[in-house]
This record gives C-alpha cells, sequence and structure tokens, in this order.
C-alpha cells in the first residue's frame, strides 16, 4: 500500500511540474500548432492535460492586441458555414454582422458593438433533451434552457469549403472518406442565459464565468443580451482519433439542475479525472480570469472509456464519450446519417468503445466531424 501511495504522489508531483512548466508555452501561431506538429504530437504524450490547459489559456486570450474578444471567439460559427440554402459560405475571415433587430436592441441595451455577438441558436443535446437553468438563477429563466453554439477554425473550414460538404450535395457526391487535416479544430459552447439583468451577470462574474454577448431567435422575434460560458470542448485533429478535450465551470451545480423529480443540482460524475486534478491547480492558479473553469478530462485512444461535460451531455454522461460517438459520423446516400444510438435493454445508450470499421459498410465517414450533419440541400 505504501509503494501505491508513493506511486500515485510521484505522478501528481510530476503532473504539477508539467504544468508549472507551461508558463513559457508559445501561443503565438497555436492553431497551426507552432507549425511543427511533430513536436506538438510529442509535447501532448508527455501531458495531455498540461497541452489541453495550454491550449484553453492561448484561446482565451484576446483575438489581437487591444481586442474585446477572446481569440476564440473569432472562430467561424456553424450557422455562418452550414448556410440554410446550401450556398457557399463567405470566406474564413470575413466578418457576418448580426441582424439588423439584433443590432438594434444591442445599441438601446449599450452594449459594446465591437464586440461579438454569439448566435445562441441551439438547445437540444445530442440525446434530444436540454439541460434546465435553475437552482440560484433568476425566476424568470428557471426551467429555460441551457444554450449551445458550435465554432469552427480555419483548416476545418477550408477542408469544408475545397471538399464542397458544407451542403448535402456535396456530401451526397463523396466517393471516399474524408480525411481533415491535423489543424483542424472545432468548439462547442454551453451559456446561461442572462438578458439585461444586472445583477445576475454581477453574480455570475464574480463566480468567475466569462460573459459574452449573445442573441437567439424565439418565436420570430430576437433576444438580446449577455450569456455566461458555463462549458466548452475544444477538439482538434492532432491526432489521427482527433485530440478531445473539455472544460466547465466549477460553479455549475449552483445555476443548472437534472431533470428528476424534484430537479437536483447538475454535476459532473465523469471527473475531473485524477490526471486533470492536480494540472488544473495548477493552471488555475497561474491564470485568475480563467481559475473557475477546470478541465473535466483528455480523450484521443480509440479505447472504452467514459468522459462529459455536464453542460453538454447532462443526462447520459455514464454513456457518454466524444472520441466513440464522433467515430460513427458517417453518411451514406442509401442508409442516410449514420445512427450512433444503439438499443440496449428496451433503451437507448451511446457508444463508448470505437465501433469496428465493418459497422460502416456503405458509408463513407466524415472523419469524426459530426458538425456535418447540419448541412442543407443546395435548392
Amino acid at each position: 500500500m505504501r509503494r501505491a501511495i508513493s506511486i500515485t504522489v510521484l505522478s501528481a508531483l510530476a503532473g504539477l511540474a508539467q504544468a508549472q512548466s507551461t508558463n513559457t508555452f508559445d501561443c503565438s501561431n497555436f492553431l497551426q500548432f507552432g507549425g511543427d506538429v511533430d513536436k506538438t504530437r510529442a509535447a501532448f504524450a508527455q501531458s495531455p492535460e498540461t497541452m489541453a490547459w495550454n491550449w484553453f489559456v492561448c484561446l482565451n486570450q484576446p483575438a489581437a492586441a487591444g481586442s474585446p474578444n477572446r481569440e476564440w471567439e473569432s472562430m467561424k460559427p456553424s450557422d455562418q458555414v452550414y448556410l440554410p440554402n446550401g450556398a457557399k459560405p463567405a470566406p474564413y475571415g470575413t466578418a457576418v454582422p448580426p441582424p439588423n433587430a439584433v443590432l438594434t436592441q444591442a445599441k438601446a441595451l449599450g452594449m459594446d458593438m465591437s464586440r461579438t455577438f454569439h448566435n445562441l441558436n441551439a438547445t437540444q443535446q445530442v440525446d434530444g433533451l436540454i439541460l434546465q437553468m435553475g437552482g440560484a438563477v433568476p425566476s424568470t429563466e428557471k426551467g429555460n434552457p441551457v444554450r449551445f453554439q458550435l465554432l469552427m477554425g480555419q483548416g476545418t473550414f477550408d477542408y469544408i469549403v475545397q471538399k464542397q460538404v458544407y451542403n448535402m450535395n456535396g456530401q451526397a457526391a463523396l466517393t471516399s472518406n474524408l480525411e481533415f487535416p491535423p489543424i483542424a479544430w472545432e468548439l462547442k459552447s454551453s451559456w446561461l442565459w442572462i438578458g439585461s439583468d444586472a445583477t445576475y451577470k454581477q453574480k455570475l462574474e464574480k463566480d468567475g464565468y466569462y460573459i459574452a454577448q449573445a442573441y437567439y431567435l424565439k418565436n420570430g422575434q430576437y433576444k438580446v443580451g449577455y450569456a455566461a460560458l458555463s462549458g466548452l470542448h475544444v477538439v482538434n485533429k492532432l491526432n489521427a482519433n482527433w485530440v478531445w478535450t473539455t472544460f466547465e465551470n466549477i460553479n455549475n451545480s449552483k445555476y443548472t439542475v437534472t431533470n428528476a423529480v424534484p430537479a437536483t443540482p447538475m454535476t459532473n460524475t465523469t471527473g475531473p479525472t485524477p490526471a486533470a486534478q492536480s494540472v488544473n491547480t495548477s493552471f488555475q492558479a497561474a491564470n485568475p480570469s480563467l481559475s473557475k473553469y477546470e478541465l473535466i478530462g483528455v480523450e484521443f485512444q480509440p479505447i472504452t472509456q467514459v468522459l462529459a461535460n455536464s453542460q453538454l451531455e447532462s443526462a447520459f454522461q455514464n454513456t457518454s464519450s466524444c472520441l466513440a460517438c464522433h467515430g460513427t459520423a458517417a453518411y451514406s446516400n442509401q442508409k442516410g446519417y449514420f445512427n450512433f444510438a444503439l438499443k440496449e435493454q428496451g433503451g437507448i445508450v451511446y457508444p463508448t468503445t470505437p465501433l469496428p470499421n465493418s459497422a460502416f459498410a456503405g458509408y463513407n465517414k466524415l472523419d469524426f466531424v459530426w458538425s456535418l450533419k447540419h448541412a442543407q440541400w443546395q435548392r
């Protein structure tokens, strides 16, 4: 027993030392892995959790000197890629302003017109359910859904445009599997809606939430205001099976609840993993503005594993594996998109072990990118 304890302690100290050494991590050109993918892979292999935090820190730096936006907020939202009419999207760096009705409301609220406005256009999770806000949220928001947004980096976007799979016509024309470049990135974010409630906004700021400007469409009317970042999946293709990292705010259980009756605080049942815990402590201390966010864990090996974000995979955390689920991304002209919902004991579960290649006979694999399912037919 003493030997096991000493190994555990040494492992924790090693992780802490690695995390502390990341103070010199170079964020310049990090989305291209500093131009040296192999070197980044080697550093990642030493401590995946340290690299995950380095990426998170870099993503949360200003997008440019003096910019009010963070680096990740300059990524391309999926609703600007998969257009309703299946048209070719505007180039990656082309700014697409919010609708005029949103800008009119924003000006009336005195919001910063130089900051990004996030279109939080989704509320359903993979299982078709919502995550409800509750607990310490204002009475007007109790029972309302946490909202989501999907974004992608330029490597992902450029490949989608090159292959013309931004619409269903392009996906139907595929004759082989997709293979995104190593510099492909995707992010999925979850948000607590604030609106214009200044007191609630201040409360969330004190609890360490990043506050952004946002809007969404409901019953033909735009809602405009502020939102608090509660969770973030950070994904890239550093490895063939991609790298899956997920972060969330440590105070989420105060503001989100389960669908039980009566509702109870929503917690994460899958992490932080032991490997993430010591790295969290170091990075939180070194980055005060991010100190209330924690890494839940990292997936990158094609093995049986469970990892979830309480805000993004709330009700099915015990059958959640980003790598295994996204590994089923595939399309067939005859069968449509691959159905990754597995029937088990009269119910439905999701894969936590990668499926064999034989399961995808007749399909073209989409290289883990399920966002392609948002594509529309060009008409």
